[in-house]
């Protein structure tokens, strides 16, 4: 089967959930809108309403709210062939209440939801399609107090490695619900 390279991405990991005929994967990529985002520049906006999966051709995401108290907390941290979506914002359809900014020069491909339940009907292995979309917005374990700061610095390594490359200590520390330097003391001891 060959899809165009630019697609290779999407078109693994769609493959994990089934058999991609020649015509299914052009169901998609004929769906698939493309855009590039500058470094800095913002996919969802507090405020905006998300109406779309977006999947990382290249580049880097990440999603963060203000607290009342002006804090910025990391939610979610996004690399290059994964999935990702502001969960609350698409499923209510209301507006968002967090922020999804590009953490370097990127490029996505946007699905709708609209074009989304248009393949949904069409076959069974769109539905599928559905689960690799759920993985994207698993919560997030890291957050969760029941995890030492080792127990969440080791899960990240095993479940997102790419992240410690790709983003500054003090977004990966949100993002593992712990402050900067709990995660450097963290790193050390896990290093030596």
């Amino acid at each position: 089967m060959y899809i165009h390279s630019m697609y290779d991405g999407i078109k693994n990991s769609l493959v994990k959930f089934g058999a991609l005929s020649e015509t299914q994967a052009a169901e998609i990529t004929n769906r698939l809108g493309h855009l590039r985002f500058a470094r800095g520049q913002f996919l969802i906006r507090e405020g905006q309403v998300c109406q779309h999966f977006y999947f990382i051709n290249s580049g880097s995401f990440r999603q963060h709210t203000i607290t009342d108290s002006g804090d910025e907390i990391t939610l979610n941290l996004w690399a290059e062939n994964e999935w990702m979506f502001e969960h609350k914002s698409f499923i209510s359809q209301q507006a968002s209440i967090s922020n999804i900014e590009a953490c370097s020069d990127s490029e996505v491909f946007s699905l709708s939801v609209w074009d989304f339940h248009e393949l949904v009907k069409a076959s069974d292995l769109f539905f599928r399609l559905g689960k690799i979309f759920e993985q994207a917005i698993q919560p997030n374990e890291y957050q969760q107090n029941r995890l030492s700061p080792e127990e969440k610095y080791e899960l990240l390594l095993r479940n997102k490695p790419r992240i410690i490359q790709l983003f500054p200590l003090k977004h990966i520390a949100s993002y593992l619900g712990m402050t900067p330097e709990t995660l450097s003391r963290v790193r050390k001891k896990i290093i030596s």
